[in-house]
């Protein structure tokens, strides 16, 4: 059987990359909120402020485990 245990390194890593996934969406999403029907904008406000939280609150708690 593969050991599948992830190191610190590897996690660190690996939240890192999710965190700069989370990171170009909202940004791609406000560049974006400006082509869509007023209808459209505050919806998409709405999703990239969650995603924008979330972000926030994973960088947060990475930043305190890197201590």
């Amino acid at each position: 059987m593969v050991n599948s245990t992830l190191t610190p390194e590897q996690n660190t890593r690996d939240t890192i990359n999710h965190l700069r996934w989370q990171a170009k969406a909202v940004a791609n999403l406000l560049s974006a909120v400006h082509l869509l029907p007023a209808a459209d904008q505050r919806a998409t406000l709405e999703t990239t402020t969650r995603l924008a939280d979330e972000l926030a609150g994973e960088l947060a708690t990475l930043v305190r485990g890197a201590k």
